[in-house]
């Protein structure tokens, strides 16, 4: 293969991210327009495009800058358009989705400090992963069988909430030691 071909191959990934982030407004027509099952495949072809960028990224180390931050924007702004419009879809369970929406802000402020100051973006770690498998299983499930019964709702949104809180708070050591890191680095006289 020519080196321009791998180069053009290079951005699959963030192509995907984008694909991604193209899918919200669709998800969202379909989901006020009452069409949950439409809305669920659109979920899961989110998904799948999720679990094949992170693939092609990390199996041919096609991971760029503009990746490190267009995937998990991409998780994030489907994550807050699933949450608000459910919100509004089950408003029984709008704790849930408040304190999902909350976490993902917190971490969006994280990474706006990481970006404003030049910190390196490392990326999801293995619980970062594993919350947002959790999310989008639970909420493909709510959107495709929306007669489920209560109890298991309640369940799927509180393994989802409690994967999201944990996920969040390990996340706090790692921002404490880049920010220290970058301080050190900033200040060596600090070391």
């Amino acid at each position: 293969m020519e080196e321009r071909e791998v180069y053009q191959m290079h951005h699959i990934p963030n192509i995907l991210s984008g694909f991604r982030i193209s899918l919200i407004p669709f998800f969202i027509y379909q989901v006020l327009m009452g069409n949950m099952l439409t809305a669920g495949i659109i979920l899961i072809i989110s998904a799948i495009t999720d679990i094949v960028d992170g693939y092609l990224a990390r199996r041919f180390k096609w991971v760029t800058d503009l990746g490190k931050i267009l995937d998990p924007a991409a998780d994030k702004l489907t994550q807050v358009s699933i949450c608000v419009l459910f919100v509004v879809q089950f408003t029984q369970f709008w704790v849930f989705f408040v304190v999902l929406i909350l976490r993902d802000l917190v971490m969006l402020v994280a990474a706006g400090y990481f970006v404003k100051h030049k910190m390196p973006l490392t990326g999801a770690r293995w619980f970062g992963k594993i919350s947002t498998v959790v999310f989008f299983i639970s909420m493909i499930f709510i959107a495709l069988f929306p007669g489920l019964p209560l109890a298991y709702v309640y369940i799927l949104l509180a393994l989802t909430t409690f994967s999201a809180v944990i996920a969040l708070i390990m996340y706090v050591p790692e921002f404490v030691r880049f920010k220290r890191k970058r301080l050190h680095s900033d200040n060596p006289k600090l070391t």
